[in-house]
């Protein structure tokens, strides 16, 4: 008896070679199964997107460069996440599930093929994120705040939207006791800079379009489609959604075994989880965009759950989740 509760008491390790391995080459399987269906390409400019992005998309030379750009963006997402996480101790074991996590979920959601606006836009949150991580208990943090917030600024001028995360970093700052009246101004210079920089290239130009557009769809809310779309569709989100409401779960009712720090870091992924998922179902011309920013907290979230759980059901919940994830892509595409 005393055998078998060790067995089950003890911590499975999901970033051993074998299984990172394993993981990588499916995700990487459906990047090229995607590749010759086509999935996503060619990539047009939409009435909700900026005229930046829009003429990205028409500057792009084929669908080779556009997938392996794609493939990049989402491994340097990833890798910057991870550092991220190993610098700032947000799990406090070593782990490579939150690189692990962020592919999966990119890789099996064929909405995200090839390339989204978001795709750089995610880098731009991840290093804000950290920007603002480590003004933790700062209040002279003004350098910080002026960089988070002009590299929100910068992802904005891809994907406008990105700027409603600028309101989280607020209140992040202010749950890690770093906001004050100059920090504050600081942040709203951070963004004024990006934006007086497009404003003058307007005038130069003598064509407001960059400056007037992106900000007359950031304030046009649309609620997501009440009729209930493929059931295949939603797979993905509702898995992430249930992994990521029982790693928070588990991260509120077990407060003492992190430090006071991660317990705050932590709590804001939590947050953004939620203010990402809420922004999705209020924007439905970009909700996509909206569901890949979430993956950023999620990851680290999930990856959390899986790396300081322990039990017979854990080891369970991990390949099902992964099992799901991955039938679910493959069928999407095979149906594509």
């Amino acid at each position: 008896m005393r055998l078998t509760s060790n067995k089950y008491d003890r911590r499975f390790d999901f970033s051993t070679p074998a299984i990172v391995f394993n993981i990588l080459l499916v995700c990487f399987a459906c990047w090229v199964l995607s590749f010759f269906n086509s999935v996503g390409y060619p990539i047009y400019g939409e009435v909700s997107d900026t005229p930046l992005w829009n003429s990205i998309c028409q500057a792009l030379p084929g669908k080779e460069v556009t997938y392996i750009s794609g493939l990049i963006l989402m491994i340097g997402g990833a890798f910057l996440l991870h550092r991220a996480n190993y610098i700032l101790v947000l799990i406090r074991e070593k782990t490579l599930l939150p690189f692990l996590f962020y592919i999966l979920f990119i890789s099996t959601n064929p909405d995200f093929f090839p390339l989204k606006s978001t795709s750089v836009g995610v880098f731009c949150l991840i290093l804000a994120m950290y920007q603002l991580f480590i003004s933790y208990h700062d209040t002279e943090a003004k350098e910080e705040a002026y960089n988070a917030a002009l590299l929100i600024g910068i992802g904005s001028l891809l994907w406008v939207h990105l700027l409603w995360f600028l309101p989280l970093f607020w209140i992040g700052m202010y749950n890690f006791r770093t906001l004050t009246l100059r920090t504050f101004l600081a942040s709203l210079l951070g963004v004024a800079t990006v934006y007086w920089f497009l404003l003058g290239w307007c005038v130069l130009q003598r064509d407001f379009t960059p400056f007037t557009v992106p900000f007359s769809m950031l304030f046009k809310i649309r609620f997501l489609a009440t009729e209930a779309p493929a059931f295949l569709n939603w797979v993905t989100i509702l898995v992430i959604a249930l992994l990521t409401v029982i790693a928070s779960v588990n991260i509120l009712s077990h407060k003492v075994e992190d430090s006071l720090r991660s317990r705050q870091y932590l709590s804001f992924l939590i947050l953004m989880s939620a203010w990402a998922f809420a922004l999705y179902f209020l924007y439905e011309q970009v909700s996509e965009e909206f569901l890949e920013t979430a993956c950023v907290p999620t990851s680290i979230l999930i990856a959390h759950f899986f790396t300081v759980t322990k039990g017979r059901m854990v080891p369970w919940l991990f390949g099902a989740s992964v099992v799901i994830l991955v039938a679910a892509s493959f069928i999407r595409l095979w149906n594509f």
